[in-house]
């Protein structure tokens, strides 16, 4: 059984997935926070081991009807769903989302996942994210699994940084973390005008990539 406390203290400390002390990042929001980043962890690192087991082992326990498939936000969990997939002995199968080539903060089911939910109908399909700030991403395609059939979507986030996920509350969708521990996350402008803002703190910042 995978120790999740282990596993969000080792986050917290290894240096790898979360930015520093004194450094703070642009999500794909627009909004400002430490960044939790589960990219940066390589295949063959511990902490993606550990990363892999705390998602097989929660779906395990929380769905006793388990999901037909897991699906992965792109690009963040893609990987991750197939690891989880062979984790979980074949129990479950890994199907991917895409973002746009023109515009990454619109994801989209390729045909051939599409195809799948339609053909096969699945009566449950986990959404696997990787850090839930707004939820943004994961609604895009737990949206679009419901409407190529999936009878029941809900998202799985190993980590949520805020207190709710408003666009998947928004959109009437069933959300639950693995860990949930809300991280200072402000507006551009609250980030500089609130007193404990990062940008008012004279905290580096990181533009987000486009």
């Amino acid at each position: 059984m995978a120790d999740v406390a282990r596993f969000e203290h080792n986050l917290q400390t290894s240096g790898q997935v979360i930015d520093l002390e004194g450094i703070h990042s642009e999500f794909v929001s627009g909004m400002h926070g430490q960044k939790v980043d589960f990219d940066k962890l390589g295949d063959q690192d511990e902490l993606y081991g550990d990363w892999v087991d705390v998602n097989a082992d929660y779906i395990e326990e929380q769905f006793p009807r388990l999901p037909e498939y897991i699906l992965g936000v792109a690009n963040g969990t893609n990987r991750v769903v197939h690891s989880v997939a062979r984790r979980m002995n074949g129990r479950v199968v890994a199907l991917e989302s895409r973002k746009d080539k023109d515009n990454d903060k619109v994801l989209y089911l390729p045909p051939n996942v599409e195809k799948i939910i339609t053909l096969t109908r699945p009566a449950l399909v986990a959404v696997v994210e990787d850090v839930g700030t707004t939820g943004s991403n994961s609604v895009q395609v737990a949206v679009a699994a419901k409407e190529a059939g999936a009878g029941e979507v809900i998202v799985v986030t190993t980590w949520k940084r805020r207190p709710q996920l408003e666009r998947l509350e928004e959109a009437g969708i069933e959300y639950m973390a693995i860990i949930d521990h809300p991280l200072p996350t402000f507006t551009p402008e609250d980030c500089e005008t609130q007193p404990d803002g990062f940008c008012a703190r004279d905290w580096e910042f990181k533009p987000r990539k486009k």
